[in-house]
């Protein structure tokens, strides 16, 4: 496949080309997560994907619990669906677990605390 249509047809698969989704929520869906480390640049990265979004449409999905803000992947922040937080958290908490131990003992946390 020729350069320019490898990024034509990644453009259209990521929802860049022609928005189709009517919620950030459904976004957050199709992706399955969506990197936010960066807040403000993640939800914009959902508004160019959603039909008619603006910020205070995205923010009203999250203050309604639509979309949830986690670290389920890693010691980073994602956006996830609520019906998918707990098999990602089943599957990823081992892992970044393990990632966080070592800042776990640097500040004395243990099983208790």
């Amino acid at each position: 496949m020729p350069p320019l249509d490898v990024c034509t047809h990644r453009l259209a698969s990521q929802h860049l080309v022609k928005q189709t989704l009517e919620t950030a929520s459904e976004v957050v869906r199709l992706f399955g997560a969506v990197q936010a480390q960066d807040y403000s640049g993640a939800k914009w990265g959902i508004g160019q994907r959603t039909i008619g979004a603006n910020d205070a449409t995205i923010e009203k999905e999250f203050s309604d619990g639509a979309i949830l803000r986690t670290h389920v992947l890693r010691p980073t922040w994602h956006f996830v669906a609520p019906a998918d937080i707990r098999w990602m958290l089943v599957l990823t908490a081992p892992r970044v677990k393990a990632a966080m131990a070592h800042y776990d003992r640097k500040l004395e946390l243990d099983g208790p605390v």
